[in-house]
């Protein structure tokens, strides 16, 4: 207990001569540290909006997708009996332009719903009008609803009439939200809303269409939705659907959340790394100017692992306020980010702090700051004095310690474990380490 007051006493008095010395150091440390929470926060944001959100996103409990093939009566009556309420919809590519041929021709996702879509949430027009009215048939003309980058492509607004296939669709409104338009992976073109009735008058449902006919399912409450498609696929086995329930609700959102995080945790690795050499250059820069102050010590008869001790429990305090400093970092930015953001993104995002990304980014940036300071402190515990005086004009060059070899490459090899158990990707992370 005297040694570590000692310890203490002789830290404290060295570190009264601010942090000259030391600003690349915890530079460093904060820019890695920050990234990798940053990116960690992120990530868990954007996971939970899509959980929070999943129901609203899927449009239902469950999805039920066929290609090129609506979904037989056997299969529809089996879902009208053991789900609450259902809704089908198609959705496919097509070419539209102005009813009055000017203008150029453009691609659309043309989606027809049916009198109960969606059964989820709701769909936002400009004007606020129910979906229902506005694809209603009126005067032999089906209604229709588009996105606003259509409409501008094509120069026309809403009560101009569009050619889409054999059918004239009159515009009444804009799409401002589609609930269940994130939950489609690959969207080739703006939206076009119409009724089943309306696509039939397309005559676009030929041989050879690549058409998507889907089905969303409510389920009744308490109902379990892995049992429920359990049931499902074993009354049907050969049906060849795909089967989505709300864990999956977006999964091309997910899975480019999940690679744009493994990407730039690389990044910020990269960069916490890089800074490394930072560090270790800042502590031999720090050491160097306490030659005379370490050399003193040790005439005095200060052994060599107090001077080790001193100066690392310097190193940690300092550490801790860059870790610390990263960490603030990794929570503001994130989070002013994305209540910015607000209804940009299609779901709802609710701020939060969390608490292992944090952690992770912590450790990285404790294995890093020790990992790289342990060589330059070593050196200081072995030199002697007399070689500590004459080191300015004759350098003295000796042997590590193997215990000083070993604890170095346990922590490269903890930094390089971190890095892989903690990837999406096991394999990537194998080939950055």
């Amino acid at each position: 207990m005297t040694d570590l007051f000692l310890i203490w006493r002789l830290a404290k008095r060295e570190l009264r001569g601010g942090l000259a010395g030391f600003r690349i150091f915890i530079a460093c440390l904060a820019v890695g540290v920050g990234a990798i929470a940053a990116v960690g926060t992120v990530n868990q944001t954007v996971v939970d909006g899509l959980r929070g959100d999943g129901r609203a996103l899927l449009g239902g409990d469950v999805d039920l997708r066929l290609l090129h093939r609506p979904m037989s009566p056997v299969q529809l009556d089996y879902l009208a009996t053991n789900a609450e309420r259902v809704s089908q919809t198609v959705e496919m590519r097509a070419m539209a332009r102005r009813a009055d041929g000017q203008g150029r021709r453009a691609l659309i996702e043309l989606k027809a719903v049916d009198a109960v879509y969606p059964l989820v949430d709701a769909v936002r027009l400009a004007p606020d009008l129910p979906l229902d009215e506005a694809l209603a048939r009126r005067d032999g003309v089906w209604g229709a609803v588009a996105e606003s980058n259509l409409l501008d492509r094509l120069g026309a607004d809403v009560g101009d009439r569009l050619q889409v296939g054999d059918a004239m669709v009159e515009v009444r409104a804009r799409i401002v939200r589609e609930p269940d338009r994130v939950a489609s992976v690959l969207n080739f073109g703006p939206r076009v809303m119409v009724t089943s009735g309306a696509l039939a008058a397309t005559r676009l449902i030929q041989p050879g269409s690549l058409i998507r006919y889907h089905a969303r399912a409510t389920l009744p409450p308490g109902v379990d939705v892995k049992s429920w498609i359990e049931d499902l696929n074993t009354a049907f086995p050969t049906a060849g659907w795909r089967v989505r329930d709300t864990s999956g609700a977006a999964p091309g959102i997910a899975r480019f959340i999940d690679r744009l995080t493994l990407y730039l945790t690389f990044v910020g690795l990269t960069a916490l790394l890089v800074g490394g050499i930072g560090v270790g250059n800042a502590v031999k820069s720090y050491l160097d100017s306490k030659t005379a102050t370490v050399a003193t010590l040790k005439c005095l008869g200060a052994p060599g692992r107090l001077i080790f001790r001193m100066y690392m429990l310097q190193i940690l305090a300092l550490s801790a306020i860059g870790i610390g400093i990263g960490l603030l970092l990794g929570v503001v930015v994130p989070l002013a980010a994305l209540s910015m953001a607000g209804d940009a993104l299609p779901f709802r995002v609710v701020p939060a702090v969390y608490g292992a990304p944090l952690a992770l980014a912590a450790a990285f940036g404790v294995l890093v700051s020790l990992t790289f300071a342990l060589w330059p402190l070593a050196r200081a515990r072995d030199v002697a004095a007399g070689s500590l005086f004459r080191d300015v004009v004759a350098p003295v060059r000796g042997r590590r310690r193997a215990l000083d070899v070993t604890v170095t490459v346990l922590g490269v090899a903890a930094l390089a474990a971190l890095t892989i158990a903690t990837a999406a990707d096991r394999w990537f992370a194998v080939w950055f380490v």
